[in-house]
């Protein structure tokens, strides 16, 4: 037996050894293929601090508690087994053997066989609950779908094997040293006593067969590892350690907040060496080796545990992105390529299938959105845009792989160098480049939340007699507004009452005013880097010619940017969330809620965790600190909170892209809100905002929701409390006694903050997600009793500003969009070219106005002419009027009578809207001299010019298409200005 035990192992050993050393080598050289990685060695104590703490502690695995600590009893084992498996080579000449020293010392004894128990169990308790969450029963619920199963169940009952052998082999040698004592032997010694006999020779026989049994299991694992370099289940075990030693933040942080910078062959890339790059310089990911070699460690290292998978907002709401498959995807372009005959290019890694036809055939998921058969690219395009940024891959990945960054790595070849991305992009580009905000809206109009507020807010470097101030010295705070917050209604509302709680608490604050320009967040996620640049400079230059040092946001998406990304633009920030410092200062005494009267009305609120102040940033204490100290509040907890948050489906520029596929993230969200019971949705973020008050809108609509239920800002809230004012329209259960479209259903009710004024620069209808996202100005439906689903209210509420009286006259079924023309004559529109852009029709059309020079291209030029975004000419926006417009048709009603403080359109025949021409072409009416035109009164003459009765859909019609078809063209256009003068600036980066 000790013969054929001997040779046996020995002859395992060698076989593995010779295939398992040039694996390793082959895996190196893959691994190399990828692009230098700067800044990975950084601060080497803290990095492997990090790394043991994540590995020998099981700190990341333990997010998910049992399963963390099943997991580590199964490392613990594979770590001591490597010396139980040493020893078994030794045991093969000598029975008896134990290690010098440490052999019979207690401690060691006493682990090896808890550890081996403890393994066993552990590994039991894994194999069954992965067959409870198989896919068999779960389907793409379960996190182990598109997982390679036969390799998680060789990794796992190879586990179980190794594992209760070391109680085998203790069990044999307790009963050859029976007289050492039971002490030696706590739990082996009653496996000996069940399982072998007491006569010597029998045993030593025992002894050898478990040994050569024990080398055996390591070998064949080794083997066939090494035949299957792809098999990240087993891989791990060695490379995470690596991986996690090169994460991105040598402080030991995930990969989080900022964005990896924009590389070219390893090196960072900016606006000012765009004149450096050749001809082959690449930016981005565009190709297998285009990534770095830390990234293509990634895709080695991924041990298809589906976490990531399980918490993606995309994934679990019927899209194509999974997290786990993309890197699952990407780690075999990764092998197949360093395996191809040399001279293989490597394959594009984007692409697009016809996922219709490969799912009437009844392929898999997989089958056509990652590396299709016989494709020549990775994976789809609707994988790449379907994430949002929102970090829960990267915040539950175990082995520190760096998602995001990829994900926006590809985007950006894809921006960059392709001119290749979803068409609503167009708008949000320009209207950043030319405007400095994503809506395309006037800067002159930043200001205009700040209008009939009851004190003077100082503006940095306004003249003194009209309070301003020269630098931020003079104040304690910058207050940056946002472009939501200066644009969008609801976040107006936001801005007016943290900008209140601030006066009233006594803390100085300034803000830049027209000077202040979009940090560039969208820009950066979405892939456009230069733009991101392009802003980011022009900040920095602001931040430091009036010495700004600390800045309080209410966007957390600037919030993020502005506290992690500006620094390498060479200026240092203290940044807080308005939830912060609010909090802070009821902690201090400086705002006290009115513990008594209408601010402390009963009702149960509920908070949404935005993911940039998350997850990203960590903050999730102070706002509901502040909730729970609200007079008169019930605070309830969502289901997934605080790290493992929902998005709400608007970060990575999904803001300003339609959701064509599978169920709104936003939707799915607000179902889960409205599931706690809670009166009120609270948010700390404007985007976050308007996601889920369009899903609290859909979901009221299908009767899902009751209608006083609000989503509010935090800032909202705590301003009502701390003024003794109901924050909500509504009491809770009061919608049960009186339709909600009657205004004399909600009690009188004390407004957070003063309505926000309306200029010509404002768009006053809001639609609430998606491309149909405009930046409002003027009513919201929470700020009404009425619904957009319901009747219009009947009377007049003397808290409402005149273009919202107007707004009210109007009928609510019509939908108070834009785009309602008369009839059904909506403005053709010719259908975006692949790769372009609705805004970039073609056609011989001139240009609607004097359009000033282009700016030259921020961007090497596009590869491939078909696939540019502009290839087709100009703007949907730059078509003129013709010379001559005919005489309007009466109008089918009288509109309804503006507000004496409005202006009195004239409908002159300009008014008519051309056919091919624009809605935006219609010239608005001569204003008074002192009065500026009413937005509302502008699209009600729209309106009644078109010539036809306008469509009046059936509310209940309007609310079960709401969410469930693409948005037609004319949503995609909703995210821009109304009037020409707004479009037409100094030429886009997009206009090739």
């Amino acid at each position: 037996m000790q013969t054929f035990a001997v040779v046996v192992s020995l002859g395992l050993t060698a076989v593995a050894l010779a295939i398992l050393v040039p694996a390793v080598l082959k895996m190196l050289g893959v691994i190399r293929l990828g692009q230098p990685a700067a800044g990975r060695t950084d601060q080497p104590l803290a990095r492997t601090l990090t790394m043991l703490k994540e590995t020998v502690l099981h700190t990341r695995m333990l997010q998910w508690t049992w399963i963390g600590v099943m997991h580590w009893f199964v490392f613990a084992a594979f770590i001591f087994l490597s010396t139980a498996v040493a020893a078994a080579y030794f045991q093969l000449f000598q029975p008896d053997f134990a290690w010098p020293i440490i052999g019979h010392w207690y401690p060691y004894e006493w682990f090896s066989e808890l550890i081996g128990l403890l393994s066993t169990v552990g590994i039991i308790v894994l194999i069954v609950y992965r067959q409870v969450k198989h896919p068999r029963r779960l389907g793409r619920g379960s996190r182990f779908f598109g997982s390679t199963q036969w390799q998680a169940y060789f990794v796992e009952y190879l586990a179980l094997l190794e594992g209760s052998a070391i109680l085998f082999v203790r069990g044999a040698e307790w009963r050859l040293d029976e007289e050492a004592g039971r002490s030696h032997y706590p739990i082996a010694s009653w496996v000996g006593d069940l399982l072998y006999p007491a006569a010597p020779g029998s045993l030593e026989n025992i002894i050898y067969g478990v040994a050569v049994f024990k080398i055996a299991l390591a070998m064949v694992w080794l083997i066939v590892v090494a035949r299957n370099l792809t098999m990240g289940i087993a891989w791990h075990r060695f490379t995470a350690w690596f991986n996690i030693w090169f994460k991105r933040e040598g402080s030991g942080r995930t990969a989080l907040g900022a964005l990896a910078p924009l590389t070219s062959g390893g090196r960072p890339v900016s606006l000012d060496d765009i004149d450096d790059l050749d001809e082959d310089s690449v930016l981005g990911a565009g190709s297998i080796t285009d990534f770095s070699w830390k990234g293509i460690l990634d895709f080695t290292t991924c041990t298809e545990c589906g976490r990531c998978q399980s918490q993606c907002p995309a994934w679990n709401t019927e899209k194509p992105l999974s997290p786990k498959l993309l890197m699952m995807g990407l780690r075999e372009e990764a092998y197949a390529h360093a395996g191809a005959p040399a001279g293989t290019e490597p394959r594009a890694l984007v692409g697009k299938t016809d996922a219709e036809a490969a799912a009437g055939a009844g392929a898999e998921v997989t089958d056509w959105f990652y590396n299709p058969a016989d494709g020549d690219f990775v994976i789809d395009e609707d994988v790449l845009w379907s994430c949002t940024s929102c970090g829960a891959c990267v915040q539950q990945c175990p082995v520190d792989i760096e998602h995001v960054d990829h994900i926006v790595d590809m985007r950006r070849y894809q921006v960059l160098v392709e001119s290749n991305f979803p068409a609503e992009l167009n708008g949000l580009f320009k209207g950043l480049e030319n405007k400095g905000n994503p809506w395309n809206m006037s800067p002159s109009a930043r200001l205009d939340w700040a209008k009939d507020l009851p004190f003077e807010v100082k503006v940095v470097g306004a003249p003194s007699d009209q309070g301003g101030i020269e630098s931020l010295d003079e104040v304690d705070w910058l207050f940056w507004v946002g472009c939501a917050g200066a644009y969008e209604d609801r976040a107006k509302k936001t801005t007016r009452a943290v900008a209140e709680l601030l006066d009233l608490a006594g803390v100085s604050f300034g803000v830049l005013g027209n000077g202040e320009t979009c940090t560039g967040d969208p820009a950066r996620r979405a892939g456009n880097e230069f733009v991101f640049q392009g802003l980011a400079q022009q900040n920095v230059e602001t931040f430091q010619e009036y010495k700004v040092k600390k800045v309080v946001s209410t966007c957390a998406h600037c919030f993020n940017t502005l506290k992690n990304e500006y620094r390498e633009f060479g200026v240092e920030l203290e940044v807080v969330h308005h939830t912060q410092l609010l909090n802070r200062l009821v902690r201090e005494g400086r705002l006290t809620p009115v513990r008594e009267g209408a601010g402390a009305h009963k009702r149960s609120i509920t908070y949404h965790d935005p993911c940039y102040i998350g997850r990203h940033n960590g903050v999730y204490s102070p706002p509901r600190e502040l909730l729970q100290v609200l007079p008169g509040a019930e605070y309830v907890e969502m289901e997934r909170n605080s790290e493992r948050s929902f998005c709400c489906g608007a970060g990575g520029a999904r803001m300003w892209m339609e959701e064509t596929l599978g169920e709104r993230i936003n939707v799915n969200r607000t179902r889960e809100a409205v599931g706690t019971g809670a009166d009120q949705i609270a948010v700390g973020c404007p985007f976050c905002r308007v996601m889920l008050s369009d899903g609290l809108t859909a979901q009221q609509a299908a009767g899902a929701a009751r209608e006083e239920v609000e989503v509010l800002d935090v800032a909202q809230m705590l301003l009502a409390s701390v003024k003794g004012e109901m924050a909500t329209k509504l009491a809770p259960g009061s919608a049960a006694a009186a339709p909600v479209a009657t205004p004399a259903a909600a009690p009188a009710a004390a407004p957070a903050a003063a309505p926000a004024a309306v200029t010509e620069d404002t768009v006053v209808e809001t639609a609430d997600a998606g491309p149909a996202a405009k930046a409002s100005g003027g009513s919201s439906l929470f700020d009404d009793a009425g619904s957009m689903f319901g009747e219009a209210p009947a009377t007049a509420s003397p808290e409402r500003a005149p273009a919202e009286e107007a707004e009210a006259a109007k009928p609510a079924s019509s939908g108070g969009s834009l785009f309602d023309l008369g009839g059904d004559q909506a403005a053709p529109a010719e259908p975006a070219s692949s790769g372009g852009s609705l805004f970039d029709l073609g056609g011989g059309q001139p240009d609607a106005g004097p359009a000033e020079p282009e700016t030259p291209p921020a961007a090497p030029p596009a590869s491939s002419p078909a696939s540019s975004p502009a290839s087709s000419g100009g703007s949907l926006f730059d078509i003129a009027a013709p010379e001559a417009a005919p005489e309007p048709p009466a109008p089918a009603a009288e509109p309804a009578p503006e507000p004496a403080a409005a202006a009195e359109p004239s409908a002159p025949a300009a008014n008519v809207i051309p056919e091919g021409g624009s809605l935006f072409d219609i010239a608005a009416p001569e204003p008074a001299a002192d009065d500026k035109p009413d937005p509302v009164a502008l699209s009600q003459a729209a309106t009644a010019a078109a010539g036809d009765e306008p469509a009046v859909p059936e509310p209940e019609d309007e609310a079960e298409t709401k969410d469930e078809e693409p948005k037609a063209p004319q949503d995609v256009q909703a995210h821009q200005p109304k009037t020409d003068a707004d479009i037409h600036g100094a030429g886009s980066l997009f206009d090739l």
